[in-house]
């Protein structure tokens, strides 16, 4: 038998298997690629027939998304001392040392100076709507203030997002940890100035992510968590953003003691009002 050239003809079956395999693939992506467009801008029609606008300009995910394995730091009377140092009474509910008080729970800590505790207290996302940013040379000195707070009072230094916000004669600096550029939507750190002066801080919910890679989930398409979503929505509304975020997965968190979990791609949609809807992203689980 002639072996190499018998071996020549199955090396060139394989190409043209391939080959076909290969064309196959890409014409059943373009197909779904198209169909899911389709779709789309059926679901954004079906939008605009009961009165409700969607602006936001990106409209385009990824299929796939990997979960996070997160552990998160706790909070004890020591990190009351890194604050208030070892002189303040407590009550059963606050630390109070002075002017300076401070909440704690297993995992946030809040501190701020009781002039301004409505408005360290209070603030949350609804209420910093109207909020304007600064200009970039703003922004830069006051998360340089914020990390320099953050350093000399112990706590550790954490990478991701920040953002300035002005109110008034106030300065929030908003601080949030990510993965891979997507947003742990629960990690958070906050720092009030007046007057360039700390009168509030606030971390909650900050995760130290785990070495363990996370599970890979194919994403659930826009154009269905729209679809979805559209029954909660009035006429009048617009949304304004879509994005993906990380939330904690209470299914697999030890709520017992808020040690591990696993952090889960939601999709964020936000409309012009102010409401915010979080939306499970991945098929199945």
């Amino acid at each position: 038998m002639d072996w190499p050239k018998i071996k020549t003809i199955l090396i060139f079956v394989l190409i043209i298997t391939n080959i076909l395999l290969g064309y196959s693939y890409n014409k059943e992506k373009i197909r779904f690629q198209v169909e899911q467009e389709n779709n789309l801008q059926d679901v954004i029609k079906l939008y605009a027939s009961k009165g409700v606008e969607i602006e936001a300009k990106k409209l385009e995910f990824d299929s796939e998304i990997r979960s996070v394995n997160v552990s998160f730091d706790a909070y004890d009377v020591s990190h009351v001392d890194l604050l208030l140092g070892n002189e303040y009474q407590f009550d059963g509910n606050i630390y109070v040392e002075g002017d300076q008080f401070v909440f704690l729970t297993d995992s946030s800590i809040l501190y701020g100076k009781e002039a301004h505790r409505d408005r360290v207290i209070l603030d949350h996302e609804a209420s910093l709507r109207l909020a304007k940013n600064v200009t970039i040379d703003e922004k830069e000195l006051y998360v340089k203030k914020a990390q320099q707070f953050i350093e000399e009072h112990g706590f550790k230094t954490l990478k991701g997002n920040s953002e300035v916000l002005e109110l008034g004669k106030y300065r929030l600096v908003k601080m949030t940890q990510n993965f891979e550029g997507v947003e742990f939507q629960e990690s958070k750190t906050m720092i009030w100035f007046f007057e360039e002066d700390v009168v509030g801080f606030k971390r909650e919910n900050i995760i130290n992510i785990s070495d363990t890679e996370g599970t890979k989930y194919d994403i659930i398409s826009i154009d269905k968590v729209l679809y979805g979503l559209l029954p909660k929505l009035n006429e009048g509304d617009v949304i304004e953003s879509i994005n993906i975020i990380y939330k904690l997965n209470d299914e697999s968190l030890l709520v017992t003691d808020l040690v591990i979990g696993e952090a889960l791609p939601y999709y964020r949609i936000v409309t012009k009002s102010g409401e915010e809807y979080h939306v499970r992203a991945v098929v199945s689980l």
